[in-house]
């Protein structure tokens, strides 16, 4: 990767493309007698290149690293998990952030690692059951009803 620097002297500009991991330069084009408004032109072009960069960079940056992995105990033993859960962990490397999901029932565990982070969604889904099977069924929604079918397939309480 380069990086492009200026040094105008006079009516001429001095262009070099400099390696930014060892800052020698690989390549020496002096341009003598360039009109303003290419330089002008010149400028804005490179300053358009750094933006984008920037953009590129800080998109990227801001980007989890998802996997997906399973879960097979709730770190409870008054719950049984009758079988493996797959769920998605994101880690966000602006920050000290991880993120568990398990997406079907909307559950979610934050943490600074990803030990910690599906712990913390472990018990988010044994809140979730035990909230969802204290309610009257009837009384529940569309969507909290589902949850707890998903869960009840899942959970057996000991």
């Amino acid at each position: 990767m380069t990086t492009t620097d200026f040094e105008t002297t006079g009516s001429s500009i001095n262009l070099w493309l400099r390696d930014i991991t060892g800052g020698e330069f690989i390549s020496e084009k002096p341009t003598t007698g360039t009109a303003p408004s290419e330089v002008s032109e010149l400028t804005e072009r490179v300053e358009t290149l750094v933006n984008q960069v920037g953009q590129f960079y800080t998109q990227t940056v801001e980007r989890p690293i998802k996997w997906v992995t399973q879960i097979r105990d709730l770190g409870d033993e008054s719950y049984t998990l009758v079988e493996p859960v797959l769920i998605l962990v994101e880690e966000y490397l602006d920050g000290d952030t991880v993120i568990a999901r398990f997406p079907e029932i909307g559950a979610f565990g934050e943490g600074a690692t990803d030990t910690e982070a599906i712990l913390n969604l472990k018990n988010s889904m044994l809140d979730l059951y035990d909230e969802l099977t204290e309610c009257d069924p009837d009384r529940l929604g569309q969507l909290p009803k589902m949850w707890l079918r998903v869960l009840e397939k899942l959970i057996i309480r000991n």
